[in-house]
């Protein structure tokens, strides 16, 4: 199993998002103006659910952005949308979201606008320009006597931070502890076999401390022995489009 801190994945939009496989990616505010009826200001949208990554779209990273055309009727409501362009195994999930958006009630209604919307993927770049990081680690510890170690169900994992400053400076990439675990499940001792950066390593041993662990395979007669944890630290980029 694989713990992380923010998660990967995400339909990513103007205003933001971070690592998931839902998230919400849409913008109309700084699109042309088309009206159907009276001329008037373009009306400001008050409500926009988050968007899903259809099925299709992720399993094949299928990403990029879909531009609509959609009618605001007089209660602010999406009484019509139409896909303009994008890739089209996105197209059923704009219109499906965008029907959902709520707006302030036109001036002069119905009125057409123009609308975008993104999915993509974050991407792994340089710490110096990247917008955030994620940490991952395994919660299962396996050594070479055939012992396996999992999580204390009465124990979650409080997880290393990946420092802003830290991943500015460009540390990134894997580290390795080995960890003494004793027949309680307690971590008694953390040693730095691979370091990231000193700040990150010190902050590491401190939190991997406080783990408690329970043995699902092997004796558990054989603790306290020792084990190995990889932790990784990834700086990302949102997806520019």
């Amino acid at each position: 199993m694989r713990f992380c801190r923010s998660c990967l994945f995400l339909a990513v939009a103007l205003l933001g998002a971070d690592r998931q496989p839902v998230a919400r990616a849409q913008s109309d505010s700084s699109l042309p103006k088309q009206h159907s009826g009276q001329e008037g200001t373009r009306p400001k949208r008050i409500y926009a659910p988050f968007a899903k990554y259809p099925n299709e779209a992720l399993e094949n990273k299928i990403e990029g952005k879909v531009t609509l055309s959609i009618v605001v009727d007089a209660n602010g409501r999406v009484s019509e949308a139409k896909t303009l362009s994008g890739p089209r195994e996105l197209f059923q999930a704009a219109i499906e979201n965008v029907k959902q958006w709520q707006y302030e009630p036109p001036v002069h209604a119905p009125v057409t606008i123009v609308v975008e919307m993104w999915w993509g993927y974050p991407k792994e770049c340089p710490g110096p320009v990247s917008e955030f990081g994620d940490v991952g680690y395994g919660g299962t510890l396996r050594n070479e006597k055939g012992l396996v170690l999992t999580g204390d169900d009465n124990n979650i994992f409080s997880s290393p931070t990946y420092f802003v400053e830290d991943r500015k400076a460009g540390a990134t990439g894997e580290m390795i502890l080995s960890l003494t675990v004793n027949a309680k499940g307690d971590v008694t001792n953390v040693r730095v076999v691979k370091s990231v950066s000193p700040h990150l390593d010190k902050d590491a041993v401190d939190t991997v401390r406080t783990w408690k662990y329970k043995v699902i395979a092997g004796n558990p007669e054989a603790l306290p022995d020792d084990f190995q944890l990889k932790i990784s630290y990834q700086a990302y980029c949102r997806p520019r489009f």
